[in-house]
Formats: structure tokens, C-alpha cells, sequence
């Protein structure tokens, strides 16, 4: 068989040939909208099906001057001689996604990487082989090693003594996992904060149990998490974007942090808070970037925290995103004992060009509903009112704490181009139908929601019999069983519902009005 002219032939062509076969399986398989990690675990049941050695996340230590600072973590290490990478990203791949494989080379010794981009239409993959100057390397050198904090990076040089050793994972050394510090600062002495009720011994309690979850969720764009300062993310990949615009959101969950004090369940508040921001920037049409995160309570429960926190980083890592950073608060006197609340922002990136709402929503256009998971963040005042002298059983919790449901996978990749059928998209929190579908409205058209055009879930029947509430009300306070509604034109509701995995509803119309809703 003839080569093509230029490709470089290596012993592990044969080897690479059977693993390209089997990214294009997971390929087709899973399609676009997952997580890495998702293509990552699947990639490697099939690498291992195959017969092959596969090692997840393999460790290389790093040295520089002879000291001991970081690792590098490889995706994919097959037959202890293949470097794997997988990405998901909507944009192409980069230069910084490149130079990352040709630094793992250079640290295994390998003689070639595979490279795949899982998260675009179709399968995005490299060929990358070692770099042959240290300078080709050395840029990219600091960008894939985690680091421990106040790990001292010297500044490199051409001729810095730079060695690599690959471990296997039951040989990592403990001298690299130290006591990290709380992630809020203290200038206090410790036994005045003590006698004051603030106990720093807590709360690097706390930052050693969510440690390892927060770290799941980064990515090599991650320069500097959790214990340093402020959190470093790399922008590089926002080059390859025409006109990038970022996205931020705030937000809270409420007092829905009460019912989940009360019956001492925690993590769910962490997706709670994550999927809310998600759902504030992807109905602007954005993709997540990273996370940052506030837990305040009256006393310091390092498990409880790190419940909250692990919440938080498995929702990061189901969307893609990175848990940058946060704050840590233990405020006696401020919250009564054994309450807490939580807050997060969340940073995103959108095209120009991409961004809902579209100026094309007007008069005629067709609300379609997508289900919630149950009152999500909202309403849980009332909520608390109307089940006060109700006893919390595990099914009235279980209803009540459903984690708020994220709506990224579902969606982002039918928005996430120009010729998307998408005109809008309105998140239904707190205000409801009432108070939401209006913000994506222009002047002069109104919106018409038909009752009874979906399932209604239980407990909103059982929230509106039990307080005896008005429809009006509870339109006005609860999402009632629909968490996201778009605005699509009438021609292409069809292709929109079936675009979607999972059933939705036509629920209304847009009418010539003055950006009100009517119920009907």
C-alpha cells in the first residue's frame, strides 16, 4: 500500500489506525452535547474491549531543577506507549490543545499522540508527533501540570534541567497532596477566631474533603483553582471564535437551602445552584466557561460544605465547566445556628452572531415547553408556608429537593450556530410564566399560555389544593412542570420537537400585544 507523500510512519500507525475506528464509534454512538469525561470513559471500554492496556488519567511527575512540582494527567495511555487527549469543545481545535499533547510526548517519550475533538458535528481528530526543539515543549509546559499550592514554578530557560517520571496511579507520592488552606483568607490568630466561633481548622477541614471533586472539573485552561488567590483560566481558545462576547450570571436557590438544612441533604443544592446560572446564559445562547461559588453558614460543618461543594463540581463537570474558585464563610451572629446559604457565578462565552434572543420573535411565532424536574430554585417561601405543619416525609422531600434540571446538553447545540430555529428561550424562575416569557419579548407582542397543553406535576397540584392558590398565583410563583420554553416559528416546531430527545409541548403563541401573558 502506497503512503502519502509526507506522512511520517511510526510503529504505532497500525495501533492508531484501530483506535481512529474506534473514536469514530464513540463518536457515532454518543453524538455531540456530552461532557469529556463521557467520550473519555466510553473511548476506553472500547479500547479495552479490543485487548489493549488502557490506563485513565495517567500520572507523570514532573521535575524542574530537581524538584518535585507537579503532574500532568494523560486521558488516554494505551499499551503504555499511546498518548490518547479527547476534547469536547463546540470550537475547533487550537495551537494550546496541540502543544498540551506535544508536551505530554516529550514527558512519556512516546512517539505519537492521538488528538480527537468529540464535541463538534463531526469527529475532529490530530496526528501530532514529538516535537523535535525543547522550545516547541517548553511554552507549554506550566499550562499541563497541576500544581500543589505555593508549589514554586521556576521561570524556564533552554537550559532549565527539566525531567519526567510516569507512574503508575498506586505510586503517587504523598509529599504532593499537603493541607491545603480554607479557601477564604483569615489575618486573625487562630485562638481569637476560635473564641469568636470561627474555626480555621474547619474549614481546611472542608477544602480537604471537596478537594479532589473540585479538581475533577479542570481542564488544562485551567491555570490556578482552588487555594490560590484567584482562580487562572486560559482564554487562548477564545482566538478562534469571530466575535466572542461573554456571558455572566449570579444567583442564589432561596430558602429552598432550608428544606435541605432540615431534612440534612445537601448536595443537591450545589446542582441546584450550578444548573440555575447555566440555564441564566444559555438562554443568551452561551456555553459555560467556568464556575465560581459562596457557601456562608453559622458554624462551619466541614462535611456539609463539602456535600454542598461535590454537588456543585459534578454539575460543573456535566456541563463542561470549570469549578474556578470560591469562598468559604463561617459567620456566626449573621445566620442562625444550622443554616447556610449558597450563591454562585457563572462565566460564558457566546458568538455575536449567535445571541438570544434573535430580532426576528414577533406575532405568530409558537411557545414550546421542555419539563422541569419540579419547582427547581423557586417559590420555596411559599412553598415552606404552605407545608409548615406538614411532617417532611422522603416522598414530599424528594419532590421538593429534585435538583433544578439543566438545559444545556438538550439545547446548546441547536443554538449554537446562525441558522438555528431557535428565536428565543426564556427560563422560567421566580415570577414564573408571568414575569418571564415577557423579558424576551419585543414591543408590541404579547404571549398567549394555553392551560392544560401539558402534565402539570403532582406536587404542584398538591402545593395549589393544600395552600389554596389561585392558577393565576401559581403561574405567576411556579414553573408548574415546564422549566424552559422556546419560541420557534410555526414551520419549524416539527423539526424543533424532533430535534429534541425527549418530549416536549406546545404550549401557546405569540400574539400583537404589549408584552404581557395571558393564561387561557
Amino acid at each position: 500500500m502506497k503512503t502519502k507523500p509526507g506522512l511520517i510512519k511510526t510503529n504505532l500507525d497500525e495501533l492508531s489506525l484501530k483506535i481512529n475506528g474506534l473514536a469514530m464509534r464513540v463518536q457515532h454512538e454518543l453524538g455531540g452535547g456530552h461532557r469529556e469525561r463521557i467520550y473519555q470513559n466510553r473511548f476506553a471500554e472500547l479500547i479495552k474491549a479490543e485487548g489493549y492496556k488502557v490506563e485513565l488519567e495517567k500520572r507523570v511527575e514532573v521535575y524542574v531543577n530537581e524538584a518535585l512540582i507537579g503532574f500532568m494527567y494523560l486521558d488516554i495511555w494505551v499499551e503504555d506507549q499511546l498518548v490518547v487527549e479527547c476534547k469536547a469543545f463546540s470550537h475547533k481545535l487550537t495551537t494550546a490543545e496541540i502543544g498540551q499533547v506535544v508536551t505530554y510526548l516529550a514527558a512519556t517519550g512516546a512517539s505519537i499522540g492521538l488528538l480527537y475533538n468529540f464535541g463538534r458535528a463531526s469527529l475532529e481528530w490530530k496526528r501530532i508527533l514529538p516535537p523535535r526543539t525543547v522550545q516547541e515543549w517548553h511554552k507549554h509546559l506550566y499550562r499541563t501540570v497541576w500544581s500543589p499550592l505555593h508549589t514554586v514554578r521556576p521561570a524556564l530557560s533552554a537550559q532549565t534541567p527539566i525531567r519526567f517520571s510516569v507512574i503508575s496511579k498506586d505510586s503517587l507520592k504523598s509529599e504532593l497532596t499537603p493541607s491545603v488552606p480554607v479557601r477564604s483568607s483569615a489575618s486573625s490568630p487562630l485562638q481569637t477566631y476560635a473564641a469568636a466561633g470561627v474555626s480555621i481548622d474547619a474549614g481546611n477541614r472542608a477544602v480537604e474533603l471537596m478537594r479532589d471533586s473540585v479538581r475533577a472539573t479542570y481542564g488544562p485552561e485551567v491555570l490556578a483553582g482552588i487555594g490560590a488567590f484567584g482562580g487562572l483560566f486560559s482564554a487562548s481558545a477564545l482566538k478562534n471564535m469571530d466575535a466572542p462576547v461573554l456571558v455572566a450570571s449570579t444567583d442564589g436557590v432561596g430558602t429552598k437551602v432550608k428544606l435541605a438544612a432540615q431534612v440534612g441533604r445537601y448536595a443537591s443544592i450545589g446542582h441546584d445552584l450550578v444548573n440555575h446560572c447555566l440555564n441564566d446564559i444559555l438562554v443568551q445562547g452561551a456555553r459555560p466557561l467556568f464556575f465560581l461559588d459562596y457557601v456562608a453558614s453559622s458554624k462551619l460543618k466541614p462535611e456539609m460544605v463539602a456535600e454542598v461543594v461535590s454537588g456543585l463540581a459534578a454539575a460543573c463537570r456535566a456541563a463542561g465547566c470549570a469549578l474556578l474558585g470560591g469562598e468559604t464563610a463561617e459567620m456566626p451572629g449573621v445566620y442562625q445556628p444550622n443554616e447556610f446559604d449558597v450563591a454562585g457565578t457563572i462565566v460564558g462565552v457566546v458568538e455575536r452572531e449567535n445571541i438570544l434572543p434573535r430580532g426576528t420573535v414577533q406575532a405568530g411565532d409558537v411557545l414550546v415547553g421542555l419539563r422541569s424536574s419540579g419547582p427547581h430554585t423557586n417559590g420555596y417561601s411559599l412553598i415552606r408556608k404552605v407545608f409548615e405543619d406538614t411532617p417532611l416525609d422522603d416522598e414530599l422531600a424528594d419532590a421538593l429537593l429534585a435538583p433544578h434540571r439543566s438545559y444545556l446538553n438538550l439545547l446548546l447545540s441547536a443554538i449554537n450556530h446562525s441558522a438555528s430555529v431557535i428565536k428565543a428561550l426564556a427560563h422560567l424562575t421566580g415570577g414564573g410564566f408571568i414575569e418571564n416569557i415577557p423579558r424576551i419579548l419585543p414591543e408590541g407582542v404579547g404571549a398567549v399560555v394555553r392551560l392544560g397543553s401539558w402534565p402539570v406535576l403532582p406536587i404542584f397540584t398538591r402545593i395549589q389544593q393544600q395552600g389554596e392558590i389561585s392558577t393565576a398565583e401559581m403561574h405567576r410563583v411556579f414553573n408548574m412542570g415546564i422549566g424552559m420554553v422556546a419560541v420557534v416559528a410555526p414551520e419549524n416546531v416539527a423539526a424543533f420537537q424532533s430535534g429534541v430527545p425527549e418530549e416536549t409541548f406546545v404550549i401557546g403563541e405569540l400574539i400583537a400585544g404589549e408584552r404581557t401573558v395571558t393564561l387561557l
